[in-house]
């Protein structure tokens, strides 16, 4: 349908259409906007509530246990579910809500030029009308002065009385107005002529083209609409399958919790290699009673009653002084076990205390080399943590001297590239650093292979320790109690103990940029977007030691940053 031709008298009101439309636009690009904020506002609350339940550092150890790696899998995943809500907010706020404000700031250009020119058409033509009109005006005002002179002469004529100059004097003035008459005549009909011409270019012409670029406007506005709403389903459909991927992998993350494997880890954490004790001896108070000091002296204690010393009627007096010390010796078994069990709360009252003095102490009471002051299970652990880290520097340093060796074989065959003497210094520096490790690493092997020896040769005697109350001594105590010192307080406090031990302290953190699968022994396989602990930093070899919750090893530093 023609808006020419159907809509030729609703040039106001097709302007009015077009300009709700735009506002229909307005409206949309709005919407557009409070949803981005709200994407935006939500995907930056996901990441503040991800952020809030990331592990501490004291945390850490306990990352083995499935359960905490698929809630930690699980914050992951959210986290990148939020980044997906922001892409949300960003391709609408640039495909959708930009491109609609451009789009309909132009229309509403176009729409006024538009709208001026059918306005200067419809005041022409109206100025047209006017012409005519006045031209109308005139030929109908000549026209009765003409009929009015032309009655007057006829009146003179037929009056016998009137002179003949008057009689011709009105003739003349209706003859002169007849012309008159004739000239508005004419321009009247031109001036009908010429509107009749522009009327009709106005409204088969001129003003069709006007309505025309108001259809094609309006066509274009809902089109665009059109496009916009499409665009606006293809975003969020877009993320769907990311973020659904996001969800199956919080569910295959919660599908790998494994209370058996839990359970094996809890033993491996905690076991401390000691032998459960056996049974204790029972110790007999009345074997050296203290009632017959000279008989104590002698080095034995007489039963008056089975040994005859006392007649038969000292006998009853004999059974009531057994049945008082019976007594006696219930009511202090009851004390002793009244006094341990208040020494056990507040041993357990003061642990945290316990634990800052030995923090705040730490450099008073430096921590064994070889690990001694740990229980056996413990102290293999570290002794091979620290076997595994020497193995993999004294790789390391090797993989370094190789690299000089075949760097000097190249300054050597053509000395162009360089001094072969220059890298002397360096060669001599990794070899001695090689020796040192060597020695450090022989000399925890040792220490491994005694911390088996001593397991399983007196595993009984050192649980003691572990398992006695003891009554807590203040921290000047000497150094040959040290040892038992730090026994007693690894039973009381478990694993909060280990937080005393020599970790390696990181410097920093980073973040994986790629994917990277270890293909050999010290390398730690990373992916895309996993947050490490920076333990050494890159001395020129490409690679860097980082840690990831109970795991570090190597990775090429190009595929993380820092």
């Amino acid at each position: 349908m023609d808006w020419g031709t159907e809509l030729w008298d609703q040039f106001e009101s097709i302007d009015k259409y077009l300009q709700h439309g735009f506002d229909f636009g307005e409206k949309y690009s709005k919407f557009i906007k409070e949803r981005c904020a709200i994407e935006q506002e939500y995907a930056t609350k996901l990441r503040k509530l991800v952020k809030s339940y990331q592990p501490k550092k004291k945390d850490e150890e306990r990352s083995m246990f499935s359960t905490h790696k698929a809630f930690q899998t699980q914050l992951s995943e959210l986290n990148d579910i939020a980044g997906q809500h922001e892409t949300v907010a960003e391709n609408m706020m640039s495909n959708i809500f930009k491109e609609s404000q451009i789009f309909f700031n132009e229309q509403k250009i176009e729409k006024k030029r538009m709208y001026q020119e059918g306005k200067s058409l419809q005041i022409a033509l109206d100025k047209c009308e006017q012409n005519l009109e006045h031209t109308k005006k005139k030929f109908e005002k000549e026209w009765k002065d003409c009929e009015r002179l032309q009655a007057n002469f006829e009146k003179l004529d037929s009056d016998t009385n009137v002179t003949k100059a008057d009689v011709e004097k009105a003739k003349h003035a209706w003859f002169a107005k007849k012309d008159v008459v004739e000239h508005c005549k004419q321009d009247y009909g031109a001036a009908l002529e010429t509107f009749n011409v522009d009327q009709h270019s106005h409204y088969s012409t001129r003003m069709p083209q006007v309505f025309q670029g108001y259809h094609a406007a309006d066509e274009r506005r809902i089109l665009k609409i059109r496009d916009l709403m499409v665009e606006y389903a293809k975003i969020d459909k877009k993320v769907k399958p990311i973020i659904q991927k996001c969800l199956d992998g919080m569910e295959t993350a919660g599908n790998a919790v494994d209370p058996k494997l839990d359970s094996s880890l809890v033993v491996e954490k905690l076991k401390s290699g000691f032998l459960i004790p056996g049974n204790k001896e029972f110790e007999d108070y009345t074997a050296a009673s203290s009632l017959n000091p000279e008989d104590t002296q002698n080095g034995a204690a007489k039963d008056p009653e089975s040994s005859g010393e006392f007649p038969e009627g000292e006998k009853k007096r004999s059974k009531s002084f057994t049945a008082s010390q019976q007594n006696y010796k219930r009511s202090l078994k009851a004390k002793t076990l009244k006094l341990d069990q208040n020494l056990r709360h507040s041993v357990t009252a003061n642990k945290k205390k316990i634990i800052s003095m030995f923090k705040s102490s730490k450099e008073n009471f430096p921590s064994a080399a070889d690990y001694s002051h740990l229980p056996p299970e413990q102290r293999k652990k570290k002794l091979q943590r620290h076997i595994d880290d020497l193995s993999k520097e004294i790789a390391k340093q090797q993989d370094e001297k190789k690299a000089i060796v075949k760097m000097h074989g190249i300054y050597t065959a053509n000395p162009a590239l360089g001094d072969p003497t220059s890298l002397d210094a360096g060669q001599k520096a990794v070899d001695a650093k090689i020796d040192k490790l060597m020695t450090e690493l022989q000399q925890y092997e040792n220490w491994y292979t005694e911390a088996f020896g001593s397991l399983q040769s007196s595993p009984a005697r050192n649980s003691a320790h572990y398992t006695t109350p003891v009554k807590v001594e203040p921290l000047a105590i000497q150094p040959q109690t040290q040892n038992k010192y730090v026994s007693i307080c690894v039973s009381f406090f478990g694993d909060e103990f280990d937080e005393l031990d020599d970790f390696p302290e990181p410097i920093g953190t980073c973040t994986a940029l790629y994917d990277y699968e270890a293909t050999s022994e010290g390398a730690l396989s990373i992916t895309c977007g996993q947050v490490f602990s920076l333990l050494e930093a890159d001395n020129g070899d490409g690679w860097t030691r980082v840690m990831l919750g109970n795991s570090d090893g190597y990775v090429p530093s190009s595929y993380i940053e820092v």
